[in-house]
């Protein structure tokens, strides 16, 4: 199944939903997930609270309905089955208010799927990643054996039609594509095969980074990392996809810079880094897990580097396609270049 965050305009403003592309992909109609299942409550059974029971079983945010577990999984497929035989003799069914309960891919905006996760850990897993960079990244003997991440900015998650800031103290952005792991349940020190159940689906993840101002933050990645991290257009559940053999691309105003797939010489599977993730930790519903850029998905490998005013295009089997364009980050203070300090420098006449 897929499903996907949006935004569409109602009567009392901008709304966030979650849906379901009815199309086959994210570039055709979305059905509003908790309206269609209020209208199947209230057409195919005798529950007099069906509105009250939707918002239970199919809320409107991803978080909601990720907690819902396998109920809200059965919610959700009674609903795509009832609207789609209603769409059969009704191309614009209302619901039980009258309520619109399909929408056009044109009136919505799609968001990443959790649009704002309760955590966010990204791991550097490929083993040819950065092996072609001016200066190659050399792997260590723990890198074989405890994966490597960093936790991420929660708050700059941004979706798949939302542009991608050039920050002024770069010369080198790297978009870099990663397969997003969606956790799905609660829980801590799990074994693999738990860490395995507690995987709600994939998404495509992009991992802005860039690629100079390292001895500027010896305490690990913030302004080289947290200005934004896309996610989109959906997620799969993991029973529809097979996360070790995933085709996928990058490309650039249509020219394929990238091919590779998520099967590529790897240090570990998705459920060992959930497993990982969760040792004296609690990881939970929404919270997302990047596994790093796949192969050489990178620009410090392939040395081909972004601009602003270009469009880029990441694509995985299965899950779709984002095309993010590169725009001018804001330039109204520039801080992240050196502000005046209190302590005078080394050497510096007094």
């Amino acid at each position: 199944m897929k499903l996907v965050s949006f935004e569409v305009n109602t009567a009392i403003g901008r709304a966030r939903r979650i849906g379901v592309p009815i199309d086959g992909d994210e570039t055709g109609r979305i059905a509003d997930l908790t309206s269609c299942y209020t209208g199947y409550l209230a057409d195919r059974t005798d529950e007099p609270t069906p509105r009250e029971i939707a918002a239970v079983r199919c809320p409107p945010d991803m978080i909601g309905w990720l907690k819902g577990a396998h109920k809200s999984r059965e919610a959700a497929e009674a609903a795509v089955k009832w609207i789609v035989t209603r769409l059969n003799g009704d191309p614009d069914p209302q619901g039980i208010d009258g309520e619109r309960l399909v929408f056009p891919r044109s009136e919505v905006k799609l968001l990443a799927p959790v649009p704002r996760p309760g955590a966010f850990r990204d791991f550097s897993i490929y083993h040819t990643h950065m092996s072609k960079a001016d200066v190659p990244f050399v792997k260590t003997e723990h890198w074989y054996v405890t994966p490597p991440y960093y936790k991420g900015n929660c708050d700059t998650i941004t979706g798949p039609e939302d542009p991608v800031p050039f920050p002024y103290y770069t010369e080198r952005l790297d978009l870099e594509i990663e397969l997003g792991i969606i956790i799905g349940k609660q829980g801590s020190n799990l074994t693999f095969d738990e860490a395995k159940e507690h995987i709600a689906g994939y998404t495509i993840l992009v991992d802005p980074s860039c690629r100079d101002g390292y001895k500027r933050e010896t305490f690990g990645p913030n302004k080289r990392k947290d200005f934004c991290t896309p996610m989109g257009p959906c997620l799969v559940t993991a029973d529809e996809i097979d996360e070790f053999d995933i085709d996928c691309s990058v490309s650039v105003d249509g020219e394929v810079w990238w091919e590779g797939n998520t099967g590529e010489p790897r240090s570990f599977r998705a459920e060992h880094l959930v497993a990982y993730a969760s040792d004296n930790e609690t990881i939970y519903p929404g919270d997302v897990i990047g596994t790093g850029t796949i192969g050489m998905g990178c620009s410090m490998d392939i040395h081909k580097w972004p601009q602003v005013g270009q469009h880029m295009t990441f694509t995985m089997a299965g899950i779709g396609a984002m095309t993010l364009e590169i725009v001018n980050g804001d330039d109204r203070v520039r801080h992240v270049d050196g502000m005046p300090g209190l302590i005078p420098y080394p050497g510096e006449d007094r």
